[in-house]
């Protein structure tokens, strides 16, 4: 196992240049100029001139990417062009605010997607399979920015409550905190739910025409004993592989709640950077939530060997 985690840990380094190359080059073909930006539209070009040097921008793209490149080997990220402050302390403090969202999001998705897939799977075409399948279709098929606009409006206009602007970490005040992040971890929590349902009933109907479970059935087992001692772990691979995927597009940070529900998370960090043409920030932003996508999927491995024991790496 510790020689599989290095070989893969080796692999981020190409994986990550790739992408520091790639988002490099697309960002430098967009549009617009990040000197005329912050100077606006009265600004005379040769003071256009002046801060695009200072910014070392007039200098060829591939000096510009190796600069960068030497500065990512040290673990500088660089300083935003708009604001002037490092980038790596800001992704970290955004990040962080991102990751409690996630978790928030994942806890209520999880809480609600686990229990109804595994009910749906067991009382397959009830009343009760139809009206789960029928929600976990809708909560696919509807955004989450409806669904997050929604929330907003019916508790506003009808219930006339107005959740926190301020964010508060939940290490220091567990009550705002709650408060502030409630609605937009239900609004991705749904989404998330309604993957992981699908799945789970579809890997809990796979699993429950087996043959061992079968036998536990003949032996006289309970409900509870067939469901959750032997169906659960023998169809948590698939769950495990959404889920993951989830997580990691979640923790790169959910630009749609986060815009909508104004989160500084670190969606919002690297939709900022793009509308400034800040790229420093826009490159950092991207290749830190490369790195945290390919890292949950490393874990998710992991945890594969956890839940079936013949996985060996």
């Amino acid at each position: 196992m510790g020689s599989y985690v290095i070989k893969r840990l080796v692999g981020l380094v190409p994986i990550l240049f790739g992408i520091s190359v790639l988002v490099f080059t697309i960002l430098h073909l967009v549009p617009g100029d990040p000197a005329s930006i912050m100077l606006g539209t009265n600004a005379t070009p040769e003071a256009i001139a002046a801060l695009r040097a200072s910014m070392g921008l007039d200098q060829p793209l591939i000096t510009q990417y190796l600069s960068w490149l030497g500065g990512l080997v040290k673990g500088d990220f660089g300083v935003s062009v708009h604001t002037g402050e490092a980038i790596l302390p800001q992704i970290l403090k955004r990040f962080s605010i991102t990751l409690q969202l996630t978790l928030f999001a994942v806890l209520i998705g999880w809480s609600i997607a686990i229990p109804l897939g595994i009910l749906s799977a067991i009382r397959v075409h009830s009343k009760t399979d139809i009206v789960v399948r029928i929600a976990a279709l809708l909560g696919i098929s509807v955004p989450n920015f409806a669904v997050g606009t929604l929330l907003l409006l019916v508790l506003s206009l009808y219930f006339g409550w107005f959740p926190p602007i301020d964010v508060v970490s939940f290490w220091e005040d567990p009550g705002e905190a709650l408060q502030v992040f409630l609605l937009p971890a239900i609004t991705m929590g749904i989404v998330i739910a309604a993957g992981v349902l699908r799945m789970t009933r579809s890997a809990f109907l796979e699993t429950m025409e087996k043959d061992f479970i079968r036998t536990a059935w003949a032996k006289g087992n309970s409900i509870w004993t067939v469901v959750f001692g032997h169906a659960l772990r023998n169809s948590s691979i698939p769950i495990v592989t959404i889920a993951g995927m989830q997580i990691g597009y979640l923790l790169g940070g959910s630009v749609i709640v986060e815009q909508l529900f104004s989160i500084p998370g670190l969606g919002q960090y690297v939709l900022e950077g793009i509308y400034q043409r800040d790229y420093p920030v826009v490159q950092g932003g991207v290749l830190f939530v490369a790195l945290v996508f390919v890292l949950v999927n490393l874990l998710i491995d992991i945890i594969y060997t956890w839940i079936d024991p013949r996985i060996k790496y």
